[in-house]
């Protein structure tokens, strides 16, 4: 995996570069791009191998200003990092031991200051870590960041988590923590992000927008296509799969709104699709 770092990074940056940077500049000061993706773990056992398909997740997120990604890896990590040196992250893994999976947070280093960083369980007891909630069966995060955007001035809150994929409880339970954590603070966006294993029909996810969160699918001025599903597996001719990843936002405009489909050697670089969208600050 690392052997195609250097390469990657001066051959990718020296293509891509204008075409990126173009599409940012046209961006004004107070609109910022944001993705989430569920990039699947380092699984040996996969159709398509973290070692063929790392070079593409780091593409898939490279540019957007705001990231969420679930499932990482500490050797994951340290890969999409090496080959995007211009981010910064926030990153802690779920099991305390500094092996297992994280929730990481990525900003573009010359957009953004952090302000603050914390991460916190999805359980009774949240300050606890590794604590398992309800009827998980193993621990769950969520990732909290406030940046600071250095052009406008503005402060950015983003709470990234992923959900457990098992119990009802413990979604219903995560949905009401996570509201908590959105409201009574003082950014002018909260963007929460993140795979929640619930479709937007459920409970949970109702519970979630009841907060004066939008979710950014539904209140999008343009949607990329007029459906789109996030987890589709690896093959891309399989069934599309139900919209599980989600970017919510309190206190934006929703200009934009996309699921990505990258494929390499006929199968999709993760399980889930990328989602990003294109947020600016609400006009008075």
């Amino acid at each position: 995996m690392h052997t195609f770092a250097s390469s990657f990074r001066d051959i990718f940056t020296t293509i891509l570069l204008g075409f990126f940077s173009s599409l940012l500049l046209s961006q004004s000061v107070e609109e910022f791009s944001v993705s989430t993706f569920n990039i699947r773990y380092d699984n040996p056992t996969d159709p398509l191998l973290w070692s063929e398909r790392g070079e593409d997740v780091a593409k898939a997120i490279a540019y957007y200003d705001i990231v969420g990604l679930q499932e990482v890896l500490p050797n994951q990590l340290h890969d999409i990092m090496d080959v995007l040196p211009w981010m910064s992250n926030y990153s802690v893994n779920r099991d305390g031991s500094g092996n297992g999976e994280a929730c990481p947070i990525l900003w573009q280093t010359k957009s953004f200051d952090l302000l603050h960083s914390e991460t916190r369980w999805l359980s009774e007891f949240w300050r606890d870590t590794a604590s398992v909630g309800w009827d998980a069966v193993m621990p769950r995060i969520a990732s909290i960041v406030s940046l600071h955007h250095k052009e406008s001035g503005k402060i950015i809150r983003v709470i990234n988590s992923h959900w457990s994929h098992i119990g009802d409880k413990a979604r219903r339970a995560s949905a009401a923590l996570i509201r908590g954590w959105a409201l009574g603070n003082e950014a002018d966006i909260v963007i929460v992000l993140g795979d929640f294993n619930a479709e937007p029909d459920s409970e949970e996810i109702k519970y979630l927008l009841n907060s004066g969160l939008d979710d950014t699918y539904e209140v999008a001025e343009t949607r990329c296509k007029k459906k789109f599903g996030t987890f589709t597996g690896f093959d891309p001719a399989g069934y599309a799969g139900p919209r599980i990843d989600y970017i919510l936002v309190d206190g934006a405009d929703v200009n934009w709104v996309c699921a990505d489909e990258h494929i390499n050697n006929g199968f999709y670089i993760s399980d889930h699709l990328p989602v990003h969208s294109f947020i600016s600050l609400k006009t008075p």
